[in-house]
């Protein structure tokens, strides 16, 4: 065996091993393997360019480095990062990509969050964009210019900054359900969509939380779920209905290994994932698009989905203790310092669960 080697832009270049008796062959395949090695380098490459020269279309592209290697990570999600490359590339083509990055002033920010705040029309779904799109676009521009700054990309930061993604947005509209719809919708389920509804109602979970979780955070011996919610890693405890435990021994893959899901698709996969093919975002939600059916069958307004199961009991809970509406939740607590010192009611949450269960006669023999 040899090493294949060529001279490439002056530079000798060895790409693999080569073998004498068909040195052609061999050596035509090393020298693929090789580009090919190239071309992937080339694209995990970070943009090489000096700082003076940097344009706003390539501070844009560090930034979305940036961020996908934090993806990599495990530190963002990617419906996070899609969101991102989204609002940068706005950003991006509103204000010209060949602006050099050191021109980029307070006016060229002002001039940007005026046209966000006119709320265009979006060219992926051909409508206005909403009040929370346009602050959470001025949100991750804020972001961007303070991680330039950090990384010594931006010399100061604009005057502006401090407030820019303030805005007055409209009071959100809690989408419930009633609990006529709820006990419609429940008794044409099929009965693996009822455990999820199950899941909805007496967890608040939405689909990435029945998703994600795992054996060792179901304790049968205790009808509990503790875990941490999967969008916040806040701790929560749930105390379980009897239906909700019945349903969860029958439809749920208790017996695999502790952080095994306790549920997958027909076919092995994760309930809901999301995934980047040729750097396009993709999303496949099982729960949502079984639910779905469900209110086309039902004939069930479909301007809800099944995270509505989630905003239904959250107002339930509200009106019975209000005190206990964020634990259930799973939002953090208000004050930074309490969390240290003060340990949370669970008790209190558990008996609101078990309030909760009763306006909902889901079977005329099933009762949570």
């Amino acid at each position: 065996m040899g090493v294949g080697h060529k001279q490439i832009d002056g530079k000798m270049r060895y790409f693999g091993s080569v073998n004498p008796k068909s040195v052609n062959r061999s050596y035509k395949d090393a020298e693929l393997r090789y580009f090919e090695f190239l071309a992937e380098r080339e694209v995990k490459l970070p943009v090489e360019i000096k700082v003076a020269k940097l344009t706003v279309e390539d501070f844009g592209e560090k930034y979305l480095q940036s961020c996908f290697t934090r993806y990599e990570r495990g530190e963002i999600s990617a419906t996070w990062l899609e969101k991102i490359r989204i609002s940068v590339c706005h950003f991006v083509d509103y204000l010209q990509t060949d602006l050099p990055l050191s021109k980029l002033n307070e006016m060229h920010l002002d001039d940007y969050r005026n046209y966000t705040l006119s709320l265009p029309i979006s060219a992926a779904t051909d409508k206005s964009i909403s009040p929370w799109t346009a602050k959470s676009r001025l949100d991750i521009v804020k972001l961007m210019i303070k991680w330039g700054y950090q990384m010594a990309l931006i010399e100061t930061l604009p005057r502006n900054l401090d407030g820019y993604a303030k805005i007055t947005i409209p009071e959100p509209t809690v989408n419930r359900f009633s609990r006529e719809e709820i006990n419609t919708l429940y008794s044409a389920a099929s009965e693996r969509t009822k455990m999820f509804m199950l899941l909805g109602l007496n967890c608040g979970m939405g689909q990435t939380d029945i998703s994600s979780l795992r054996n060792s955070e179901i304790q049968m011996s205790e009808n509990r779920i503790v875990r941490k919610r999967t969008k916040t890693g806040i701790h929560c405890e749930f105390a379980l209905w009897p239906l909700t435990v019945e349903m969860l021994k029958i439809h749920g893959n208790l017996d695999g290994k502790p952080n095994d899901r306790v549920f997958l698709s027909k076919s092995g996969h994760p309930l809901v994932r999301e995934y980047f093919v040729d750097d396009k975002f993709k999303r496949t939600d099982a729960i949502r698009s079984a639910f779905f059916r469900l209110m086309k069958k039902t004939k069930v307004p479909n301007h809800r989905g099944f995270y509505s199961l989630r905003k239904t009991a959250a107002s339930e809970v509200e009106k019975i203790d209000d005190s206990t509406t964020s634990m259930f939740l799973g939002h953090s607590e208000k004050g930074l310092m309490k969390r240290h010192y003060a340990e949370r009611d669970w008790a209190r949450l558990d008996m609101a669960i078990t309030e909760l269960s009763q306006p909902f006669v889901f079977d005329s023999n099933e009762c949570p």
